[in-house]
């Protein structure tokens, strides 16, 4: 089988990439090369020199971007957190949240199996970290009722996630959306009356 670059760039056409461009492709190319490897051997057991020959990138361009194969998929995980922090920031979803909930279970089955291989490689998620970031970094709490509700929605919704995404995600995201918004949707959308548009607008999505 053809390596991931040459079959990247034969799909994009073959342009010339400026070094930023260059530097995403390669981050690209060994994320999935990660991924095709995963799938045939345990992570532990996959070399660099495997993950390089795969991706079709040089070994030097491999410690240019990563200091090792544990960097790829922590940057992986990140890429997959970052994606739901942008959504818990959005404030249009204040007036419908149906389509939060539906946004979220698209994006976890969308990397469904990026997520089962991280778990799979037993990845340390640090700070606390799991698919959904901790609501406390994101929500205001005016007092110790309304922090330990938080605490509890977090709880069921994760636990919610957990349970779906387990037992394979066989129901579709649009069924999993409308779950939740008859459970948690008057709920979800008073927290996301406590971000500051001001603080939503310059955050991007970060926390």
């Amino acid at each position: 089988m053809e390596n991931i670059l040459k079959t990247i760039m034969s799909e994009r056409g073959g342009y010339r990439l400026s070094g930023s461009e260059a530097n995403k492709l390669t981050k690209e190319c060994l994320q999935k090369a990660l991924v095709y490897l995963m799938k045939e051997s345990p992570f532990e057991k996959i070399s660099v020199t495997e993950l390089v020959k795969k991706s079709g990138v040089s070994r030097q361009s491999f410690y240019r971007n990563y200091r090792s194969k544990e960097a790829i998929l922590k940057d992986m995980w990140q890429n997959i957190y970052c994606q739901m922090a942008e959504t818990l920031w959005d404030k249009k979803y204040q007036k419908d949240t149906y389509q939060w909930y539906y946004d979220m279970f698209t994006i976890i089955r969308e990397n469904g199996t990026t997520i089962e291989l991280l778990m799979k490689a037993k990845l340390h998620i640090t700070d606390g970290e799991g698919i959904l970031p901790l609501f406390q970094n994101v929500f205001s709490a005016g007092d110790m009722e309304e922090r330990y509700t938080m605490s509890a929605y977090e709880g069921a919704l994760k636990a919610v996630i957990n349970e779906w995404f387990q037992q394979g995600m066989k129901e579709e995201a649009a069924d999993m959306a409308e779950l939740c918004n008859r459970l948690f949707g008057d709920y979800h959308g008073k927290l996301i009356e406590t971000i500051p548009d001001s603080e939503a607008a310059e955050s991007g999505g970060q926390l």
